[in-house]
């Protein structure tokens, strides 16, 4: 199990790179790196599918949510 966050920094993928494999914009990836929003389940099936099962829908149960 691993974070978004994590494989990004492991495989040196940026924010863009990202969002253009999950078909989801810049600003997203970059609130779900940083773990300031869990992503929704539609965007964990991308982001799982993305990372080959290397991060699933586990990886986000402890994510709080930020507070605007």
């Amino acid at each position: 199990m691993v974070h978004l966050a994590d494989y990004m920094a492991d495989k040196g993928l940026s924010d863009e790179e990202v969002a253009t494999g999950i078909n989801r914009s810049r600003p997203t990836v970059s609130r779900i790196r940083r773990r300031l929003v869990r992503p929704d389940w539609e965007t964990i099936e991308k982001i799982k599918e993305f990372t080959g099962g290397a991060s699933t829908a586990d990886d986000y149960q402890d994510i709080r949510e930020a507070v605007q």
